[in-house]
């Protein structure tokens, strides 16, 4: 028989291991949440961080990520695993790297189909998708979640976003009305409407655009950006000829921004250019101080002054603009025109048009707007200036052409079908019409609409 010493001593011993051996669960269960805390923890502070600006939460997510990771390697049998996997491939998502994001969202989908965080992961799934410019397929996946009561408004969002971004107008255009019809109050409805109506003036429906932007500011905060949406439905309302909503516009930004109150300034100047007042205009236009609206402003006087034939003011204002603001992109084309009426001044027969053929020039210039300075609008209204004033010269069939194929393929205006009526009418047997004919014939024969 044991004695009560001996007893005792066992009966200590078995006390002390069992003790240490609940010190060492105790430690291992804190190391676990405490690792998996802190990925938490810098997970909700890099998602703060990109509220505020996209792109500056990548660190925390990477501090995030490599928690998680230690969490998922060393506790696989947790019965919060799937939390962990599930993180994992949300810090590669917000992190942009899209194809390990995809592969981590497969492996949890088919692993933890059950999960609680199943629904979240189909949904940036399908973002990742997106993300990689698989278009079809991420939008495939968005459709499938348009029934989630968590997630069908962001995913139907999404889905025509991404029309937008494939650069499918009429599918993104299509898709917005469908989801501003769906959901016409609530989260995303600004966002919608600021995208339609960027999509509608892309696509030249000018009248379309100005209703959805006066939509979109009524409800809109006083950010910067909106400030500048403002300044752009005036600058629609002045396309339109609206000088009075035009203005009535111009006087919700003035006084706000530097940068803004100068494009507003020569706003301001070309509508009263336009409804007749010259004098007004010019102190508007002498007065912008910087930017490339200076540049701008200065090529309209020049414009002026050499329409009003004060050249010495006009080679003034051209020059300025190629020495002073050569980096703006108003400089070559200010080049040009500074030497196309330096050769006109320096023609000692202004009768002898050997030289210098104005029909040429002015397609020169159409051209400079085109292919130089990519200003498409300007570039069309040149060339239709070639076929009212020279229509006998070779260049009037060549304007034609381009006004069709500007409006056709890359404004997306159905009136190319009017200028092509026209060119084949008032130049049937010209290379540009057959031309014309030839591309347009193919684009029918093989159905290629690009």
């Amino acid at each position: 028989m044991m004695s009560s010493s001996g007893l005792r001593r066992v009966v200590n011993a078995l006390k002390t291991s069992l003790w240490a051996g609940g010190i060492l669960a105790l430690l291992s269960g804190c190391a676990y949440f405490n690792t998996f805390y802190n990925a938490q923890r810098y997970y909700k502070e890099g998602l703060k961080d990109e509220e505020s600006k996209k792109g500056t939460g990548k660190a925390q997510f990477k501090k995030s990520l490599e928690k998680t990771v230690i969490v998922a390697r060393d506790y696989p049998d947790s019965r919060w695993v799937d939390d962990a996997f599930f993180l994992i491939a949300m810090n590669y998502y917000w992190m942009e790297n899209y194809e390990k994001a995809r592969s981590q969202f497969e492996g949890f989908l088919e692993h933890f189909s059950d999960s609680p965080f199943t629904e979240e992961a189909r949904y940036h799934y399908a973002l990742t998708l997106i993300g990689l410019k698989q278009y079809s397929e991420g939008r495939l996946a968005l459709q499938r979640m348009f029934d989630s009561k968590r997630f069908g408004r962001g995913a139907r969002f999404r889905w025509a976003l991404a029309f937008k971004e494939e650069e499918d107008l009429d599918g993104a255009r299509s898709a917005f009305k469908g989801f501003l019809d769906s959901y016409p109050q609530g989260d995303l409805v600004s966002d919608a409407r600021l995208h339609l109506a960027e999509i509608e003036l892309a696509g030249g429906d000018t009248l379309s655009a100005i209703k959805t932007y006066e939509r979109y500011l009524k409800r809109a905060g006083t950010s910067k950006e909106n400030f500048g949406r403002f300044l752009t439905l005036a600058e629609l309302h002045y396309l339109e000829e609206d000088y009075v909503a035009a203005r009535r516009t111009l006087r919700k930004v003035k006084g706000q921004y530097r940068d803004i109150d100068e494009r507003s300034d020569l706003l301001t100047a070309k509508i009263e250019l336009a409804e007749g007042d010259s004098s007004q205009a010019e102190k508007l236009l002498a007065q912008i101080p910087s930017g490339n609206s200076r540049a701008e402003a200065f090529f309209i006087l020049a414009n002026l002054y050499e329409i009003q034939q004060r050249y010495d003011l006009a080679l003034v204002y051209y020059d300025t603009i190629t020495t002073r603001e050569r980096r703006s992109d108003y400089a070559s084309l200010a080049e040009f025109k500074k030497s196309l009426l330096e050769a006109r001044l320096l023609e000692p027969d202004s009768t002898d048009t050997t030289n210098v053929d104005p029909a040429k020039e002015q397609f020169k210039l159409a051209e400079t707007y085109f292919l130089n300075f990519g200003d498409l609008g300007r570039a069309v209204e040149e060339y239709a200036k070639v076929v009212e004033g020279y229509p006998e010269s070779e260049y009037a069939p060549k304007a034609l052409y381009g006004i069709v194929w500007l409006r056709r393929y890359r404004l997306n205006d159905t009136l190319w079908h009017e200028v092509f009526e026209r060119l084949l009418e008032l130049y049937p047997e010209s290379k540009e019409a057959n031309d014309a004919r030839e591309l347009l014939g193919y684009e029918e024969a093989s159905g290629d609409s690009t």
